[in-house]
């Protein structure tokens, strides 16, 4: 999507696919925006995390292995430091020990998982076809290209900061409000520019089937809205970390540090008003996001919504006239850019752009630049080192044109098969689930025969679509790296103003199908298990039915219980939202998670720090109807081989982490560690306890009276 439309199209992507991140995304991200930590929840609520200096085994500050039940087997210091344990007392450390001790996070990424090795495998498949010279067709002309423009270190260096100027001149040259507007407006000049609003198409959530325009507010630097109200040491990182990037930027453009560290500070006065009304990350967290952001404006409306703020001059000169219905992601945003929008803040507005501009760029000009980028998001993220040309060209091509990318791979790769089996799977689980409900005796008759009319009507999307946008009119020949972003932009731009007030086709999905990823999408009731999860432990041609159902069919059932929890149950079988639980299930379903919750809040990760069981609630109980689910089909298989399950399942949630992503997730991320989403679920089953003959006294034991499974 065009860059002003980033943020509106991520925050429908964060509400509406569950699980798309709800697996830990671990890609390097030397080189470019990574979004590898996902930091869910925006409050500290413990101690500072570690340093760098904590990844020392004997650091004297900092306590790793007082984890209770388990030691956090996630680091690698307390693998390297531990005797493998009795697989009666750490189920995921037992099984998965020769592994971890093994493993180690390599530069550029935050740790080693059976979700990096999938990509990876899938990764060099692809990465094969970048050179190969024989690919024919637009498709592989457009990968090429990017390809060529991302590598062709010779000429960006030539080029230096040249093709960032004539932005940063035609920002610079604005002398009065108006000439602020005439460039916010125009979708050529002010394409890639984060320019306070962003706007685009995306699904209506009152109709699932229509398209309505969306606006919305640009990221702030800080990328937490909660950040500019008590400032946390994931905010730090970034303050410092941007603010270093953003110094040695002015520097290329020939102004001093002093100034350019005041310019930032301003434009970080100027977005704290703006956070003091804007929606924190915690909010869109909570049940009640849809309501939040579902506010829809007529034409009349819309065009009283602002009185200095060109907003209805930015709707038209983006091509969005005339549409009929608006929906507003922050009304209170909007009005208070409204506020702001004064001849007084004229100089902070253009900072404003410049900077979130030449953070955008940096890594796409020559190798000063680029290191300096890679640089910040070391910093920011706890990272290493960089990926080298051909990854960071890869990851470039599939975040900026995927799907011409994904068609030239399923030329080569063929995977007819795998969609099959994936399909016929997902149909397993469902029909596992219609029969598993019926047994849930805590929900109503009418509750439960309207979630068995959802699982009747749920899309399966698996491995990848039968119909993809068309790109036959995108040309990037002879382009240098940031032009190719501002043709690509462009391009979508106007995929997306055709768009307005269409009918949507639900055959054409919007997901780089080469990550490796699943997710539940409540907008058109779909499970989507998409290619590039379909590796390593999650899933092999030759995988026995134990070892499927203990890896990707865990995986499946873990999405499609996002169609029943507090999200998920907003929205009816066509994807509407809609509420169709009755009140007395919500309750019951509210009391049951707070056990969970309550359960995790007593566990101890590491360095005296809990978990947060409201954080990770949801994610745990996903996990907990996934292994359920499996169990119930298991119940029919003659002669089913348990011990292969158990610990095929174990294997997809090992994992390597440096300290500094295993501490942000502990205290921010809605998903629970990694060793704990094997252990924790496990303890929930009879049949897990039978298997192993796991009694009172064992580490893995919890009393039958003290499970805490929702489903």
């Amino acid at each position: 999507m065009m860059k002003r439309m980033i943020p509106a199209a991520a925050l429908i992507v964060s509400l509406l696919l569950t699980g798309c991140g709800g697996y830990p995304n671990m890609s390097g991200t030397g080189g470019r925006d990574g979004n590898d930590i996902k930091n869910e929840d925006p409050k500290d609520n413990g101690p500072s995390e570690p340093s760098e200096k904590d990844k020392a085994a004997g650091d004297p500050d900092i306590t790793y292995d007082d984890g209770k039940p388990f030691i956090d087997s996630d680091l690698k210091v307390n693998v390297t430091g531990s005797k493998c344990p009795d697989i009666k007392d750490d189920f995921h450390f037992a099984v998965n020990h020769d592994w971890l001790k093994g493993a180690d996070i390599k530069e550029g990424f935050t740790s080693e998982s059976s979700f990096t090795c999938a990509e990876r495998n899938t990764k060099e498949r692809a990465m094969s076809l970048l050179g190969d010279s024989s690919l024919a067709g637009h498709d592989a002309e457009l990968v090429r290209s990017l390809y060529e423009a991302v590598t062709d270190w010779d000429k960006r260096n030539e080029q230096g900061i040249e093709p960032l100027k004539p932005v940063i001149t035609d920002i610079a040259g604005i002398k009065t409000l108006d000439g602020l507007s005439d460039f916010i407006c125009d979708p050529k000049r002010s394409n890639c520019v984060s320019a306070f609003v962003s706007i685009m198409n995306e699904t209506d959530l009152n109709d699932s089937w229509r398209y309505i325009v969306y606006i919305n507010n640009d990221t702030l630097l800080l990328e937490d809205a909660a950040e500019y109200a008590e400032l946390t040491s994931a905010g730090e990182r970034a303050y410092e970390a941007k603010m270093a990037l953003v110094k040695a930027m002015y520097s290329r453009l020939g102004i001093g540090g002093d100034e350019a560290e005041a310019r930032f500070n301003r434009v970080l006065g100027f977005e704290e008003k703006i956070a003091e009304v804007a929606l924190t990350r915690k909010d869109f967290n909570g049940p009640d996001i849809f309501d939040k952001v579902n506010n829809i404006y007529t034409e009349e409306e819309i065009k009283n919504l602002t009185k200095a703020f060109p907003l209805q001059a930015f709707i038209e000169g983006f091509g969005y006239g005339g549409a009929g219905r608006y929906a507003v992601y922050q009304p209170k945003v909007i009005q208070r850019l409204d506020e702001l929008y004064t001849e007084a803040n004229l100089d902070v507005m253009k900072d404003y752009m410049t900077i979130h501009y030449l953070i955008y760029a940096a890594d796409k000009l020559d190798r000063e630049c680029y290191d300096l980028s890679v640089a910040r998001i070391n910093a920011q993220y706890g990272t290493t080192g960089s990926t080298d040309d051909e990854v960071t060209a890869y990851n470039t091509i599939l975040k900026l044109i995927p799907e011409p990318f994904e068609k030239v791979y399923l030329e080569k790769y063929d995977a007819a098969e795998m969609k099959d089996d994936i399909t016929g799977l997902c149909k397993d689980v469902i029909g596992g689930y219609r029969d598993m409900l019926k047994e849930e005796d805590w929900l109503s008759e009418e509750t439960r025969t309207e979630a068995v009319k959802k699982l009747e009507s749920m899309r399966i999307n698996a491995v990848y679509p039968d119909k993809w946008q068309d790109y036959s009119a995108l040309d990037l020949s002879g382009l240098g790296y940031l032009e190719c972003c501002h043709a690509i932009n462009a391009y979508n731009a106007g995929i997306d103003r055709s768009r307005t007030g269409q009918k949507v086709d639900k055959d054409v999905w919007t997901v780089n199908i080469l990550q490796c990823n699943a997710f539940y999408n409540k907008q058109d009731n779909s499970i989507n298990i998409i290619l590039g999860i379909l590796d390593d432990a999650f899933y092999g041609e030759d995988m026995s039915r134990e070892e499927l159902l203990g890896g990707i069919g865990t995986v499946i059932g873990h999405e499609i219980s996002h169609a029943f929890d507090e999200k998920g149950s907003q929205f009816d079988e066509n994807g509407n939202l809609k509420a169709w639980w009755k009140d007395e299930d919500h309750k019951a379903y509210g009391d049951r998670m707070a056990v969970l919750s309550g359960y995790f809040d007593g566990i101890t990760g590491f360095n005296g720090t809990n978990v947060i069981g409201s954080n990770v609630s949801a994610e745990a109980a996903a996990d907990m109807a996934g292994m359920k689910v499996m169990l119930y089909l298991a119940g029919k298989e003659p002669d089913f081989d348990y011990d292969r399950f158990f610990r095929q399942y174990a294997s997809i949630w090992r994992t390597i982490t440096s300290p500094e992503a295993e501490y942000d997730k502990l205290l921010k991320d809605q998903h629970p560690l990694n060793y704990l989403r094997t252990n924790v679920t496990l303890q929930q089953y009879d049949e897990f306890y039978e298997e192993y003959g796991i009694n009172e006294g064992d580490g893995m034991y919890l009393a039958p009276e003290e499970r805490v499974a929702v489903w």
